[in-house]
């Protein structure tokens, strides 16, 4: 359902990372002047920089194009929103797709102010954190969301269901899995400040979402009917009727609608009639009549 996800670090120099350790402490910058350079003794002044002081920030046409990529998301998030016209807004498969809006809009609202970012530990860096920390979060309740309206929606037939033999299930396994690493990864550079220029983690994230997507992108294939080739179990076209089964009729959609609004009806009140019985003096009978 969704591709590679965008990340930055800012301030990844590894020639320069691997360089440092070897003449400096790992936790700070040392500047070393001298003095007289013609004495054999030379007066030096050490200058010590705290690492949440360090310079943090890319170059201009590096943040437009993080920028441009939040954009991207926003604009997949209205197509597949769109991808429901058939259903009701007020359906609650469309939770996920309102949820991916909303991390979009926090990440274009994060990316909007990246040209200024000053240090690691500067106010707008530490607002990044938060902002991106809580979209993260957003597109976890939101991959949970989807596995959802896919229970909701799939077809029942051979090949698909809860199996390795249906990509939706590799999609979304793996698409939740980089979810997970993702918030993992906002809490340790939002806790941990100092550590978004070494943290790595989101890396595996993207590998995750990257196969997700690839994994969606063959699925999507598959209900276009672009696999016709494949064996018996791999065209899914036994409940679309396309291969005749003798056994019984199988179905072509999911489960029934349920509309968001469903908790907020009221339910018909039924009343509870006691027997009642009522006499007939003209015929001097007696009718008992229940309700």
């Amino acid at each position: 359902m969704y591709g590679l996800k965008y990340r930055r670090a800012l301030g990844k120099h590894y020639a320069v990372d691997i360089c440092l350790p070897i003449c400096f402490p790992v936790n700070a910058s040392t500047y070393t002047v001298s003095a007289n350079d013609t004495e054999n003794t030379s007066d030096t002044t050490t200058m010590t920089t705290p690492i949440l002081d360090q310079s943090a920030g890319d170059l201009p046409i590096v943040n437009r194009m993080y920028f441009g990529l939040s954009i991207v998301h926003l604009v997949s998030a209205f197509l597949y929103w769109w991808a429901w016209d058939d259903r009701s807004w007020r359906d609650v498969i469309m939770i996920p797709e309102y949820l991916n809006h909303i991390e979009a809009g926090l990440y274009i609202w994060s990316t909007s102010w990246y040209p200024r970012l000053g240090t690691l530990g500067g106010y707008y860096a530490r607002t990044i954190h938060k902002i991106e920390l809580t979209a993260s979060i957003v597109d976890l309740v939101a991959n949970f969301g989807w596995i959802m309206s896919w229970y909701m929606t799939y077809t029942r037939t051979l090949g698909r269901g809860f199996t390795l033999d249906d990509p939706d299930v590799i999609a979304f396994s793996t698409t939740t899995i980089a979810a997970i690493i993702y918030v993992v990864y906002s809490t340790q550079v939002y806790v941990h400040p100092e550590e978004y220029n070494d943290n790595i983690l989101y890396t595996y994230g993207d590998i995750m979402y990257f196969l997700g997507a690839c994994y969606y992108l063959f699925a999507g294939l598959r209900d276009s009917n672009w696999f016709w080739f494949l064996p018996f179990a791999g065209q899914y076209g036994v409940a679309a009727g396309r291969v005749h089964v003798e056994t019984k009729p199988l179905p072509k959609i999911g489960q029934p609608v349920v509309l968001m609004t469903d908790c907020c009806r009221r339910r018909p009140k039924k009343k509870i009639e006691k027997a009642e019985e009522e006499e007939l003096n003209g015929r001097n009978d007696i009718i008992i009549s229940y309700f």
